[in-house]
């Protein structure tokens, strides 16, 4: 087995946690809802904009490359249009700016993610965050993480004008690196964009499933490892280096 020498990581939803912003998520989603002159119950507008995001998400997901913020426009158009009302730029770039805001108080790392990309770094190994984001969006995240001095390269989409799960920002993502696919442990917290991506191009995929209240999906595409926390990366991946 060929010896490791990279860690990559999605950054939303795995090095945070996505539900530490939700409240504030909502509370900016509920904002343009009345801005808009939506009077619905706040649940009801909250489950209408869930049901529109499953279905633009599904529909954006094999495209090799988009903005999110083409994504997340039709997801609010969609809404939008559910209640007979339109939405403006202008309305848009101020629920952007309550989005950032909102996050800039409410943003935290997951527990032990500074220690253990501290271990990695220690070891030698070649560090990368592969994100789905907009530059903008990526920009704004990164400097509320502080995580930036830990990376040997950042990549978002908008970069690689390739969204996983399409092979083309994998391909940039081990460029960087230096290595072959086989070299590489990607970590992610997506089925559908993670894990499909780096399965389909054969890097060693790990999947970060922290919820308690059920357990991981027992679907395709399967992740190689499963874990719980940032820092069980550690011990998996000397694991691995052994085997190498």
């Amino acid at each position: 087995m060929a010896a490791v020498r990279a860690v990559l990581f999605d950054f939303g939803g795995t090095l945070f946690d996505y539900e530490t912003l939700a409240a504030g998520e909502r509370e900016a989603l509920i904002d343009l809802a009345r801005w808009a002159g939506i009077e619905a119950d706040e649940r009801d507008i909250r489950r209408t904009y869930r049901a529109e995001l499953k279905r633009v998400f599904y529909d954006y997901l094999n495209r090799p490359y988009y903005l999110h913020r083409d994504l997340f426009d039709a997801v609010l158009h969609g809404l939008a249009k559910v209640y007979g009302v339109s939405l403006s730029a202008e309305l848009l770039g101020r629920y952007r700016a309550a989005q950032f805001a909102r996050r800039t108080q409410d943003f935290v790392l997951r527990d032990g993610v500074q220690d253990t990309l501290r271990a990695l770094r220690s070891k030698g190994f070649h560090l990368g965050i592969v994100s789905n984001v907009d530059d903008d969006q990526f920009s704004h995240m990164l400097q509320l993480s502080g995580l930036a001095p830990y990376f040997d390269a950042l990549l978002t989409s908008q970069q690689a004008r390739s969204c996983k799960p399409d092979p083309g920002i994998f391909r940039r993502a081990l460029e960087q690196a230096g290595c072959e696919p086989q070299q590489a442990f990607f970590i992610g917290d997506s089925l559908d964009q993670d894990i499909a991506g780096a399965n389909r191009l054969g890097l060693r995929s790990v999947l970060i499933w922290s919820r308690d209240d059920q357990p991981p999906p027992d679907r395709e595409p399967r992740p190689q490892h499963v874990i719980r926390h940032i820092p069980d990366l550690l011990p998996l991946i000397a694991e691995a280096r052994k085997d190498g």
